[in-house]
């Protein structure tokens, strides 16, 4: 009877571990927040799915988190959802990896960012297009952008850089402090060189999350035809660390332009590979591809503008190829650690009103 009882355990076992063996692999979906200081100690929650602990060897084997090379226990769990508790790292961009006993490890790339100094007491925003004044532009426009904060928490929140205008403290940075329920229009004009049109903002944490930005885009000298666009702002863990694709751009109406802009917010200097395909559904067969490389003069903590690049699709047409009428753009970051983000603008010629073609 006990040889039997065993028999039955042991096979019980198996049927367990085989079964555990034979689920979906993991998933990483979402890391939040994707950064913190370099001391550690900030409190991340990694969404996803079949993280679930798995009964092998008897014992149950729960997962195991790595940033970087260094392994971090897990605080709670469940099967889509892991939270943990970042170690300390020197300043840099890491992969974060979830290991589930009996499958193979799964790794967001550049899923985390360690910084130092001040600027790990922030979130960054990225404010694509963001104006100081009116720029003049093609077909008699006349651009201006509108950008509105708003403080919907409790507590005070900082906004980083901010300009000395008049005898400065030795603080750095200089911040701007927006009181609970109050809305600021507009930000300071900082010096801007070489046509770089973004603006970072950073928002002292753990302020973002209570914090609503908007920015929209617009033509002075046709108002009557078009209110403006709305530009995204870009959150901290909205940018791409991956590459990624923008859909159904008319490429030979010369009804419009087609212009795409590409931002890195972790580097001073990152290289991209831009790949143009017809946009007809399957198709793998390139047109055109260029590296483009976004740089910023700008060096240090609390940088005013990211790297940039941008590329006049429409442009491209000068090259004697055959071209086709809609197209689709690959972005593929080529600088390891990049933290990037893109779109394209449609401009219609007649009207100045813009389509955004954002990354999926």
């Amino acid at each position: 009877m006990r040889a039997r009882y065993v028999m039955k355990r042991l096979l019980a076992l198996l049927f367990l571990t085989f079964a555990a063996l034979a689920q979906d692999p993991p998933v990483i979906d979402s890391i939040t927040p994707s950064s913190g200081p370099a001391a550690g100690g900030t409190e991340v929650v990694i969404r996803g799915d079949n993280f679930s602990t798995k009964v092998l060897c008897i014992l149950p084997c729960p997962p195991i988190v790595s940033f970087g090379e260094i392994e971090v226990p897990v605080q709670k769990e469940s099967n889509d959802e892991l939270t943990v508790i970042t170690p300390a790292h020197p300043a840099g961009t890491v992969d974060v990896t979830v290991k589930v006993t009996g499958e193979n490890p799964v790794t967001k790339s550049n899923g985390f960012t360690f910084a130092g100094g001040q600027e790990a007491l922030y979130e960054l925003a990225l404010l694509p297009v963001y104006l100081d004044g009116p720029v003049d532009g093609a077909f008699g426009a006349r651009w201006i952008t509108d950008f509105w904060i708003r403080n919907n928490g409790q507590d005070p929140v900082s906004l980083a850089p901010w300009p000395c205008e008049t005898v400065c403290p030795p603080v750095f940075p200089l911040t701007y402090s927006l009181a609970p329920g109050f809305s600021l229009h507009n930000l300071p004009p900082f010096p801007v060189e070489g046509g770089n049109p973004s603006r970072l903002l950073f928002v002292s944490k753990p302020g973002p999350s209570n914090v609503s930005m908007g920015l929209r885009f617009a033509d002075l000298s046709r108002t009557s035809l078009n209110g403006g666009t709305d530009l995204p702002v870009i959150r901290e863990n909205e940018l791409l660390v991956k590459e990624s694709q923008l859909f159904n751009m008319p490429l030979t109406d010369p009804k419009f332009r087609v212009l795409l802009r590409v931002y890195d917010t972790a580097y001073t200097s990152s290289k991209f590979r831009v790949v143009i395909f017809p946009q007809a559904d399957g198709s793998q067969s390139e047109v055109h591809s260029e590296e483009l490389t976004a740089v910023t003069s700008q060096t240090g903590q609390f940088r005013t503008e990211a790297a940039y690049a941008q590329l006049d699709i429409t442009g491209l047409l000068r090259l004697e190829k055959t071209w086709p009428a809609s197209i689709r753009i690959a972005v593929v970051p080529l600088t390891p650690g990049s933290r990037y983000w893109a779109f394209a603008s449609i401009t219609n010629n007649e009207t100045q009103l813009v389509t955004l073609a954002t990354p999926q």
